[in-house]
C-alpha cells in the first residue's frame, strides 16, 4: 500500500488531499448548519410551548375570578338567609381576592386588544355585581333584611351573573382558538425539526464516510495504546467501587432522613389532633358552666365539630409518598373513635363498606370532617331519648364512576324530627357540610324514607383518586 502511494505522482496525491479536505469542510459546515437549524426551531418549540403554558394559567385565572364572584354571591345569600358572620367573613375574603385575581388577569391579556377589552368588561360586570353584594349586605346589616332579601330575589343579579359567565366563556374559547392555532404551528416546527435531524443525519453519514479511511490509521496507534488503557481501567473500576460506596451510604443517610421525617410528620398530625382535643376539653368544661341554653347548644356544636376534626388529624396517616392516605384505613379509624366518644355502650350499631384507595391527605381529611358531621347529625337526630338502630356508612364509586360517601340510618325519619335536614333554617352542621362539599364540585343530597330512615350522599367529582 505504501509502495503504491509513494509511486503515484506528487501533483496526483496533492489533487487528492486536496479533495479530501475540501470534502471534510463541506461535510462539517453542513453539520453545523442543520445543527444551528433544530437549535433555532427548539428554542422557537420552547418559546410556543410556553406560550401554551401562559395559555393555560390564563384560563386558570379567569375561572378562579368567576369562582371568586360565586363564592361572594354566595356569601350574600348565605348571610341575608342566616345573618351570620361567618359569612361575612367568606365576602370579605372572596372581596379583597377578586381585586389581585383581575389585575393578574389584566396583565397577563396585556398586549392582546380583543382579550383586554374583554376583561375591562369583566371588570366592570365584577365591579357591579361587588356594589349589589355589598349594599344588600349593608341594608341587613342595618336590620333591614326584608329589603335586601327583596334585592336579592330581583333578576338584577342573575342577569349580572350570566353576563359575566357569557364574558368569561367568550374569553376562554377565544384562548381555546389561540391554543389550537399555537398547536398547529408547534406541529409544522416539529416537521421542520425533523427534516433538520434527518438532514444533520444524512451529514454525518457522509462526513462518517469520507473519516473512514483516516480512522484506519489511528488503529495501529489504538492498539499500541491498549496496554495503557487495561492499566487505566483498572484505576477506573478502583474509583468506581469506591464512588458506588459513597452513594450506598448517601442512600442510607437519605433512607434515614426520610424516616424522621415521617416521624416529624407523624408527630405533628398527632399534636395538631392533641391540641384540638384539649379545645374540645375546654369547651366541655365551659359547657358545664353555661346556663343559658342556646349558649349550651352552640357549645355542644362547637365541641364536637372540634372534636371531630381532632379525630381525624389524630388518626392521619401519612403513605410512603408522604403526600397520601389509605381512605379506607382512616375512615375506619374515624368512625371507630366516634363509635367510643359519641354513642357509649351497643345503643346503635355501624356498618362500614370502604374502597381500598389512596387519596391526597388533604382531601381525605375534609372527607373525614364530612362524615364526622353526616354521622353526628344521624346519631343526635335520628335516634331521640336513646334508641337504639343502625348507622350505615360507605365509601365507594358510584355506577357513573365518581366518589361518592353515602350515610344511611334506621331511626326516625325527617317528617317526625324536631329540626328536620330540609328546613328553611339549617343548622351550622349541614352549612359546613355544604361549604366543604363545594370544594369536590357537587352538594349533599337527601333522601327521607317518610317516617324512618335518612339516607344522606355526597359525591366527589373533582376527587383525585388514586388507586
Amino acid at each position: 500500500m505504501n509502495d503504491t502511494s509513494q509511486s503515484l505522482p506528487a501533483s496526483f496525491q496533492s489533487s487528492m488531499t486536496y479533495r479530501r479536505q475540501l470534502a471534510v469542510v463541506i461535510s462539517l459546515a453542513l453539520v453545523l448548519l442543520t445543527a444551528s437549524s433544530t437549535v433555532f426551531l427548539s428554542r422557537g418549540v420552547d418559546r410556543q410551548l410556553a406560550d401554551v403554558s401562559n395559555t393555560y394559567e390564563l384560563l386558570q385565572e379567569s375561572d378562579h375570578t368567576l369562582l371568586l364572584v360565586t363564592n361572594m354571591e354566595t356569601s350574600q345569600r348565605g348571610y341575608l338567609l342566616t345573618l351570620q358572620s361567618s359569612y361575612l367573613d367568606l365576602y370579605r375574603a372572596a372581596s379583597l381576592s377578586i381585586d389581585e385575581s383581575l389585575k393578574r388577569l389584566a396583565e397577563m391579556t396585556r398586549g392582546n386588544p380583543s382579550q383586554e377589552t374583554r376583561v375591562r368588561e369583566i371588570e366592570t360586570l365584577t365591579a357591579r355585581k361587588q356594589a349589589e353584594v355589598k349594599q344588600t349586605i349593608g341594608l341587613a346589616i342595618d336590620g333591614k333584611q326584608v329589603k335586601a332579601l327583596e334585592e336579592i330575589r330581583s333578576d338584577q343579579g342573575k342577569v349580572l351573573m350570566d353576563r359575566l359567565r357569557e364574558t368569561v366563556r367568550d374569553f376562554r374559547d377565544e384562548e381555546d382558538r389561540r391554543l389550537i392555532k399555537r398547536n398547529e404551528t408547534i406541529n409544522r416546527t416539529r416537521n421542520w425539526l425533523t427534516i433538520a435531524a434527518l438532514a444533520a443525519l444524512a451529514s454525518a453519514v457522509m462526513l462518517a464516510c469520507l473519516l473512514f479511511n483516516r480512522v484506519q490509521r489511528y488503529v495501529r496507534q489504538l492498539s499500541e495504546g491498549q496496554s495503557a488503557l487495561l492499566s487505566e481501567n483498572v484505576l477506573l473500576e478502583q474509583r468506581v467501587r469506591e464512588r458506588t460506596a459513597e452513594l450506598e451510604n448517601a442512600r442510607a443517610l437519605a433512607e434515614r432522613e426520610r424516616e424522621r421525617v415521617e416521624v416529624l410528620l407523624q408527630d405533628s398530625n398527632h399534636r395538631i389532633g392533641n391540641s384540638l382535643a384539649t379545645v374540645s376539653s375546654l369547651l366541655g368544661l365551659q359547657l358545664r358552666q353555661a346556663t343559658n341554653e342556646d349558649a349550651r347548644r352552640v357549645l355542644i356544636a362547637a365541641r364536637d365539630r372540634v372534636q371531630t376534626i381532632s379525630t381525624a388529624h389524630r388518626r392521619l396517616r401519612l403513605g410512603e409518598d408522604m403526600e397520601t392516605v389509605r381512605a379506607d384505613e382512616f375512615l375506619k379509624a374515624v368512625i371507630d373513635d366516634m363509635r367510643v366518644s359519641l354513642v357509649p355502650g351497643d345503643r346503635i350499631n355501624f356498618e362500614t363498606g370502604f374502597a381500598p384507595l389512596s387519596l391526597n391527605a388533604r382531601d381525605v381529611t375534609t372527607i373525614g370532617i364530612i362524615l364526622g358531621e353526616l354521622v353526628t347529625n344521624a346519631i343526635k337526630h335520628a335516634f331521640p331519648d336513646n334508641r337504639g338502630g343502625t348507622v350505615s356508612v360507605t365509601f365507594d364509586r358510584g355506577e357513573d364512576g365518581i366518589m361518592a360517601l353515602t350515610v344511611a340510618d334506621d331511626g326516625i325519619g325527617q317528617g317526625n324530627r324536631k329540626n328536620p335536614r330540609n328546613s328553611k333554617h339549617q343548622g351550622l352542621g349541614m352549612l359546613v357540610i355544604e361549604q366543604l362539599c363545594v370544594q369536590f364540585g357537587d352538594a349533599p343530597h337527601y333522601d327521607s324514607g317518610g317516617d324512618t330512615g335518612t339516607r344522606a350522599v355526597v359525591r366527589f367529582p373533582s376527587l383525585d383518586v388514586r388507586d
